[in-house]
């Protein structure tokens, strides 16, 4: 079974199944979700069962359920994962990430990190320990954005004379088709800590290993 290994923590937005939309060679399929009673993890279990018995290609994700009040403190001293993912849930979201990286787990964050100027601090916190321990926290949905293919990108997207002209389309042959491609890094791999957010634009040199 891969040594890596996913932890969900409060699904508060659809953001955290998006993950686990498809399987992963490198990746368990047994998965940890630590989350108090409540709508927000009925939702998420829904998405992924859904995954899991799809006609075309579905899933076979495997959930451990842990749920109580006391996840974040049982998620850390339990540590049964690798990576946490924390999707949702604004604020206090920067100091759940800091405890998990505390215990030593790995962290794929949704945006935003932070909502306010004075959670800077506590995030910097865990940026430096996180390269002090050798640990990922890295931003699962907009850090992509700012690397080289998407910004070559969006320029041929926008020159005419390489992309054409957008066609209308119809409702069974629409013009543009998206898609999720979410990306599960590797624990041992070095990662850039990217934010969007207005409040808070570090310097994207900085690598955590």
């Amino acid at each position: 079974m891969p040594d890596v290994s996913l932890i969900v923590a409060d699904p508060g937005h659809f953001h955290a199944a998006l993950v686990q939309k498809e399987m992963y060679p490198n990746l368990s399929p047994e998965v940890h979700v630590y989350a108090p009673l409540g709508p927000d993890l009925a939702d998420y279990l829904t998405r992924i069962a859904r995954f899991n018995t799809r006609k075309e290609q579905p899933t076979h994700w495997k959930l451990e359920v842990h749920a109580g009040p006391d996840f974040l403190e049982r998620m850390c001293r339990e540590r049964l994962g690798t990576i946490a993912i924390f999707s949702g849930r604004n604020r206090g979201k920067v100091r759940r990430i800091q405890a998990a990286i505390d215990a030593g787990i790995n962290v794929l964050a949704d945006k935003p990190v932070i909502i306010r100027r004075d959670d800077l601090p506590v995030l910097e916190a865990a940026l430096d320990a996180a390269e002090e321990r050798g640990l990922i926290l890295y931003d699962m949905s907009s850090g992509g954005r700012q690397q080289i293919i998407p910004c070559l990108t969006r320029l041929l997207r926008n020159d005419p004379d390489v992309f054409g002209d957008p066609v209308p389309g119809t409702r069974s042959e629409p013009g543009v088709r998206m898609a999720s491609v979410p990306t599960v890094p590797e624990p041992s791999t070095q990662a850039r800590y990217q934010h969007t957010r207005s409040v808070f634009q570090p310097d994207t040199t900085r690598r955590l290993r």
